[in-house]
């Protein structure tokens, strides 16, 4: 074989690979995107369509959603905790709420039963029992309190406003041993417009199960 035969059979060979891939890459190239094609026309066909389930909330001039948290957060009913009793002599059949409160305080080592079934609460339970109280015959403390979320919708004119808000309980280390997962509730809230300045007028609906 001479030079000149070996040099054109070396630079032949990916000659005829490039041509081999200049015909055959296109027509792959086609097939996938007729096929990406036929797979979008047969989801726009079947009606498949993913879209909020929320619609946007549109406020009245001077309200915005800040306004109807700050009303909301500072309103006592919505405000207050909610509360946990354990009594001292405890009966030897507790209710399921207290029996759970229980023990997610021994579980934290906040709490201790003595074999005449008396209910004490420990060194750590005090150091870590925020708003603890005596009550004499039960203790009492906070288990968890509610925190707004957000407006989902709105009813309203130039003067009053009708709310619907998600709000969820926000756990103490007791709640969070009985509530570990916290849901979400809706509930109400109306507003009314005097002197340009947005105020809470009532809220309803508001859920005081501990869930």
């Amino acid at each position: 074989m001479t030079d000149g035969t070996r040099i054109l059979r070396t630079a032949g060979i990916p000659l005829v690979i490039a041509v081999a891939l200049l015909y055959v890459v296109p027509k792959e190239c086609s097939k996938v995107l007729e096929v990406s094609k036929q797979r979008q026309a047969a989801r726009a066909a079947s009606g498949l369509h993913i879209e909020s389930s929320q619609k946007p909330v549109t406020y009245p001039a001077g309200l915005d959603g800040e306004r109807v948290r700050y009303v909301v957060e500072i309103d006592s009913q919505f405000s207050t905790p909610y509360m946990g009793h354990v009594r001292k002599a405890a009966p030897l059949v507790l209710m399921p709420r207290e029996q759970l409160l229980l023990a997610a305080l021994q579980k934290l080592g906040y709490a201790e039963t003595a074999p005449d079934n008396t209910v004490s609460i420990t060194r750590d339970g005090l150091l870590h029992l925020d708003g603890l109280v005596d009550e004499g015959t039960s203790w009492t403390f906070p288990v968890a309190k509610r925190e707004f979320v957000s407006v989902t919708a709105i009813d309203s004119d130039a003067t009053t406003a009708h709310t619907t808000f998600a709000w969820q309980w926000k756990p103490t280390a007791v709640g969070t041993e009985m509530m570990p997962t916290p849901k979400r509730h809706d509930a109400k809230a109306e507003l009314t417009n005097s002197t340009e300045r947005w105020t809470l007028v009532q809220i309803s609906d508001l859920d005081g199960e501990l869930e």
